[in-house]
């Protein structure tokens, strides 16, 4: 074999490995960011309006059934007051407030 050969069959397999490499750490990273907590919901009750701060929020629902029923108890308490159920919802510090992955109302 001559060293041109030899040289590019050791080109292709660093750029081989540093591809697989690559591929391992994205694919890791990925799995690593991947929720490993269950999907809870969370009410909340808007009863001076949407536009106003004031809220009631409850944790810990399993499912959005159970949600809707509480938040929909507790609408029809403040008058008929807006309302949506999210799911894994988490305190966001920068924005002072909570956010979900989902909000829904239906």
């Amino acid at each position: 074999m001559s060293k041109i050969q030899t040289a590019n069959k050791q080109s292709i397999i660093i750029i081989l490995s540093l591809l697989l490499a690559t591929v391992s750490a994205v694919s890791y990273i990925n799995k690593a960011n991947e929720s490993h907590t269950p999907e809870t919901w969370t009410s909340f009750v808007y009863k001076n309006g949407y536009e106003s701060a004031s809220y009631l929020r409850q944790d810990g629902f399993d499912d959005y059934a159970s949600c809707k029923v509480y938040s929909q108890d507790m609408s029809a308490t403040y008058q008929n007051a807006p309302w949506q159920c999210g799911s894994k919802c988490r305190f966001d510090s920068m924005r002072q407030g909570f956010e979900c992955e989902s909000m829904i109302n239906d």
